[in-house]
């Protein structure tokens, strides 16, 4: 696994989750590359690639923040949405179908929640 200090100029980042190994820290998916790299802080590593958008996994795992600049795509399907991204890559995520957004999170069962409309181009 590389670390972000290298790449940083070179990738742009498509998502951040947890690292399952070390909680505190975040694995960093970028476009166009397959692997993960590896950061020791997952805070501070949202709070730098701010502003990213919280999703949960389709199967309700704890989910990841993603960087909405890079969706080229959202395809809907019932509960779940797929995400995808520039390089065609994708991503599964759980969307409450009363929810006029992708926010997906785990409170979103229990009330309706609502992004800006700049970031739902077309609807």
């Amino acid at each position: 696994m590389q670390t972000i200090s290298r790449y940083r100029s070179e990738r742009t980042l498509r998502f951040v989750v947890r690292d399952p190994a070390a909680p505190a820290a975040a694995l960093l998916y970028w476009l166009g590359i397959p692997e993960p790299s590896q950061e020791v802080s997952f805070s501070e590593v949202t709070l730098r690639f701010s502003p990213l958008i919280q999703v949960v996994f389709a199967d309700e795992r704890p989910g990841a923040f993603v960087n909405y600049e890079v969706v080229r795509e959202v395809v809907q399907s019932g509960v779940m949405d797929r995400l995808i991204f520039f390089d065609d890559s994708w991503l599964d995520v759980w969307n409450d179908s009363n929810c006029a957004d992708i926010c997906n999170l785990y409170s979103c069962r229990r009330h309706t929640c609502h992004l800006p409309e700049s970031l739902h181009p077309g609807r």
